[in-house]
């Protein structure tokens, strides 16, 4: 009997070290899975994660394709597609496509599809995305704004105590409405393009 558990034990130990193999091993051979990063440190190296990033106070990609957990930190990377949940700052350089960023401050440069929401929101183009927060302030495009001052050069909508945008194409509600192209250029409650 003792012959048999030992021989049992032998077998399972060379199960384990067979999973281990090719887990690891497709791993390596592959995009990373999971990666934690630090300032100076990132494990595995591997400009693109497709999976879990966790990083603490910095971590820096060219791409996140999967869940980015920041945690007091600067959570970096040029593309991300998934969910940004970032105690800090996001930043985004490229694109930021089907998902949701979620941080302190989201600092977007590049086009953005999906949900922004941080107390404070620094987008280049929002076209496709909501953009909830304090502060939501877009250099391009945005479809729907969503805080206590929403700023762009074009919006679909803006709802929050101040909305200033050159030009909004549907409506803007809020205490002051700020546009252009409104049927009046500042009118306090609501305010919507003249023609």
């Amino acid at each position: 009997m003792d012959e048999r558990v030992l021989h049992t034990e032998t077998e399972m130990k060379r199960m384990i070290l067979c999973l281990l193999l090719l887990v690891f091993g497709h791993a390596a051979s592959a995009e990373t899975s999971f990666q934690f990063a630090a300032p100076n440190h990132q494990s595995p190296k591997d400009p693109d994660v497709n999976g879990v990033r966790l990083a603490i106070f910095h971590g820096k990609n060219r791409s996140v394709r999967g869940v980015d957990f920041g945690l007091l930190s600067l959570s970096e990377t040029s593309n991300l597609s998934g969910l940004g949940l970032v105690l800090g700052v996001g930043k985004v350089t490229g694109d930021m496509s089907g998902g949701a960023a979620i941080s302190l401050v989201n600092v977007h440069t590049g086009n953005d599809t999906g949900l922004n929401a941080a107390f404070i929101n620094r987008v280049n183009s929002a076209e496709s995305a909501v953009g909830v927060g304090f502060v939501n302030i877009a250099d391009g495009a945005t479809m729907v704004d969503v805080g206590g001052l929403n700023v762009s050069n074009r919006s679909t909508a803006q709802i929050g105590f101040i909305n200033v945008t050159k030009q909004i194409t549907g409506f803007q509600f809020g205490f002051l409405n700020v546009a252009e192209n409104g049927f009046l250029p500042v009118f306090p409650i609501f305010n919507f393009p003249k023609n």
